[in-house]
């Protein structure tokens, strides 16, 4: 039998919303009585939780504890998921539960409040399912009960990784190769790129290359290049009256054609209905 074994705490979902291309936050700090979670699929912002402070990109996890200050500054207009939810044990000892919920937040702080997801194609079908079940016509009750399947399987990994770093679990050493990799791609990526020139550059195959950047990025350093374009893409056909061919030529697409195809089979919508919808 296991003794003073702590409760496992739940998720429930109390609101989501996704923001797209959000050019400032409403407010610079602010205070939630519930627990908030920042999924992050573009741009960046800058951030403080209670002392610790860092920055939210592409592919990372805010996560941010009840009545605890959030200080927030755009970088470059982010898309984020906001997700508010409660946490409670299925056992419903309320005082085991909070304790365990602040153990949480401790373990959270150490991490900046900024877990390591793993397992990143799955946390994105997860957050493709959320704007999904937002989209469909389904009703809402039925559409939460959906929604908090996906928000229990990206709690569990937002614990997981948090757990790891409490009892020292070896988690696999950054790769700067890659990391000099992803930065060059950031930096060139409206230009024409190779990837097998990247590849030999950096002295590796484009096999080892690719299987290298999926492991340390989560995605294909072609898929990276392309979400980078698409984000720009994005950012001018909201804010500027820019046709489609020059929009793709700043972004490093060959022409508006290839452009609007990419942009249509990634986005699920043409980027003139994009654009319609977003502008102000």
């Amino acid at each position: 039998m296991m003794l003073n074994q702590s409760p496992i705490l739940y998720p429930s979902l109390m609101h989501h919303v996704f923001w797209n291309h959000k050019k400032q936050f409403q407010y610079k700090v602010d205070t939630y009585g519930h627990w908030v979670l920042f999924a992050v699929e573009g741009g960046s912002f800058r951030y403080r939780i209670g002392d610790r402070e860092g920055i939210a990109q592409m592919g990372d996890v805010i996560v941010c504890p009840p009545s605890v200050d959030f200080h927030r500054d755009v970088i470059h207009a982010p898309s984020f998921h906001f997700i508010g939810f409660s946490l409670g044990s299925i056992s419903g000892e309320a005082v085991a539960g909070q304790e365990e919920e602040q153990n949480v937040h401790h373990r959270l702080a150490a991490s900046a409040y900024k877990p390591a997801v793993a397992h990143k194609e799955r946390f994105a079908d997860n957050l493709r399912y959320f704007k999904s079940q937002d989209e469909a016509a389904a009703e809402i009750d039925q559409r939460s009960y959906w929604q908090n399947h996906a928000l229990n399987d990206i709690w569990l990994f937002c614990l997981q990784s948090i757990a790891a770093g409490v009892v020292g679990v070896d988690k696999e050493p950054a790769d700067p190769l890659m990391e000099q990799a992803r930065l060059y791609i950031q930096q060139n990526a409206y230009k024409d790129m190779s990837m097998l020139l990247l590849a030999d550059e950096l002295g590796i195959s484009p096999v080892q290359l690719t299987r290298r950047f999926t492991r340390s990025v989560g995605m294909t350093p072609s898929r990276y290049l392309s979400h980078i374009r698409l984000e720009q893409a994005k950012s001018l056909l909201v804010d500027t009256h820019l046709n489609l061919e020059q929009i793709a030529l700043a972004c490093g697409f060959n022409n508006g054609f290839y452009l609007s195809r990419v942009f249509t089979k990634l986005m699920k919508v043409s980027p003139s209905a994009y654009r319609k919808t977003n502008r102000v």
